[in-house]
């Protein structure tokens, strides 16, 4: 039995956080083999997001300090307890009933982090403008770190929680999605991709721009690539459990406009 925390980052996402969590729930229902929690971050919203979660019964956690989708996971994780953490979006794109194929890839030990890939899964949110520059940022990053990935930026990730609680994480806004993928890899783990399917959003207001989070992306991957990704001790081949670091506070490439959650 594997003990899961689902990670919901959210700001003003009163129109669709009921359709997540109702989704959720059916879901794990039929996954009684595995102990889920689920955490909602409320990241200063302004309308009835946080009434919401409760009112399905969730934990939630309000976000006091600066905003943002890295923020709001970093505390959501840091409030959890589950062994594999999960996240997904509040805006109703990410399907709950894939969460099973992700659980699956994921109890292989090898594995420290599945991702869902909306390239081969199809997106019915993607502009040309947005897949275009998924493709060069998640090519971007192959060329950083040795790992090509066909969607790297998907907020739709199962890991693991070491992946988490070994490293200091530093990202703000949608960067994070990078950040985890560069420590999974330190950590001498495997990155796997499943097929996913990405929803349109449905309702509410997006928070990423191509722009402003694009360039953070960039950023970010320049910066883990310059790191480097290599992990910092050999697996253990008899436990399948690779060695343990310190955390390390090394200051990540910073910018000054406000992000929020998705």
């Amino acid at each position: 039995m594997a003990n899961v925390s689902i990670v919901i980052p959210a700001m003003n996402e009163e129109p669709t956080l009921g359709k997540v969590l109702g989704d959720l729930e059916g879901a794990l229902a039929k996954m009684p083999q595995h102990s889920f929690e689920v955490v909602v971050v409320d990241d200063h919203s302004t309308d009835r997001t946080a009434d919401i979660a409760r009112e399905h019964g969730v934990t939630v956690v309000a976000n006091p300090g600066r905003g943002g989708k890295g923020m709001a996971l970093r505390l959501g994780f840091s409030s959890s307890s589950g062994d594999i953490l999960a996240m997904m979006d509040a805006d109703y794109s990410h399907r709950a009933e894939e969460l099973p194929r992700f659980l699956e890839a994921i109890a292989e030990p090898s594995v420290g982090l599945v991702i869902g890939s909306r390239v081969v899964g199809g997106s019915e949110e993607y502009t040309h403008i947005r897949a275009l520059g998924n493709v060069f940022l998640s090519a971007t990053l192959g060329l950083c770190t040795g790992r090509y990935l066909s969607d790297a930026l998907n907020g739709y990730k199962v890991f693991r929680r070491d992946v988490f609680t070994d490293f200091k994480y530093t990202s703000r806004a949608f960067e994070m999605e990078i950040e985890i993928i560069a420590n999974t890899l330190r950590k001498g783990y495997r990155v796997v991709e499943i097929t996913s399917h990405e929803r349109a959003r449905a309702g509410g207001m997006a928070k990423s721009r191509v722009v402003r989070h694009g360039t953070r992306f960039l950023a970010r991957i320049l910066w883990e690539g310059l790191r480097g990704v290599k992990p910092v001790a050999v697996r253990q081949a008899s436990t399948g459990d690779p060695a343990r670091h310190e955390p390390k506070d090394i200051p990540a490439p910073e910018a000054s406009a406000a992000d929020g959650s998705r």
